[in-house]
């Protein structure tokens, strides 16, 4: 569904990614792991454009979508979970629904949104509650909720088990795993919980220093230990 060739990609003069080869199988669920400051982030914000690609290509289900721009992601059916549980504090829980749903039809909206309720029981139970007076779970279960409210085909999540308890690391990783089996959504996910992530995952790509340290099933890493202690030395 998404192949990624030889991408280069920085802010400012600084080059953080140096050629990044990967793909994403459809109704597959793709990790990134690495170290802190590797460039792993930077991959998903080149892919979604919310940095411009300096050199390389972004295809998605065979159209260059390079630096094509968010809002053409968005209706191409890609959903981005941003790291930190980003939701607009000062807006309900329905309202930050209706911020990623903004261009469906009303019933439309109205269907997707009682799958999220099913997903995500707690939220419908404040969906009138500022978002601001949730806590860190459920920040990230809206800011989850917002992106899958398009009924996305591919889904690009950024550590989205940043700050939460290990419960509730198990919990988000669950719905990860069922979003991916009976919604059928693709998922490419960075994530830093890499014990977590490789119970769930099909493929991994370790990134180091901005480029592809690793690229395999995740079986080898899980019984590898030498093998995953050096992508992070």
């Amino acid at each position: 569904m998404l192949k990624v060739e030889k991408l280069e990609a920085g802010y400012g003069k600084k080059q953080v990614l140096f050629g990044i080869d990967l793909e994403a199988s459809s109704g597959k669920i793709t990790a990134i792991i690495g170290p802190n400051g590797s460039g792993k982030s930077t991959v998903l914000k080149s892919i979604f454009s919310l940095i411009p690609v300096w050199n390389g290509s972004v295809i998605y289900n065979g159209e260059n979508i390079t630096n094509r721009g968010t809002r053409a992601n968005v209706n191409n059916g890609i959903g981005f979970v941003p790291q930190g549980n980003r939701v607009f504090d000062e807006m309900t829980v329905l309202e930050n629904l209706e911020i990623g749903g903004l261009h469906l039809p009303k019933d439309r909206f109205k269907e997707e949104l009682k799958k999220i309720w099913g997903l995500f029981p707690e939220l419908e139970k404040r969906k009138k509650q500022n978002s601001g007076k949730l806590s860190g779970g459920e920040k990230q279960m809206l800011s989850l909720g917002r992106a899958l409210i398009i009924n996305p085909k591919m889904l690009l999540m950024d550590e989205p088990s940043l700050g939460l308890s290990s419960k509730l690391v198990k919990f988000m990783m669950g719905h990860i795993l069922k979003i991916n089996r009976e919604f059928g959504v693709t998922v490419l996910i960075v994530e830093q919980k890499v014990r977590e992530v490789l119970e769930i995952c099909h493929h991994i790509y370790s990134i180091k220093l901005g480029k592809i340290a690793y690229s395999g099933k995740p079986e080898i890493l899980k019984t590898d230990k030498q093998k995953l202690k050096k992508l992070f030395l």
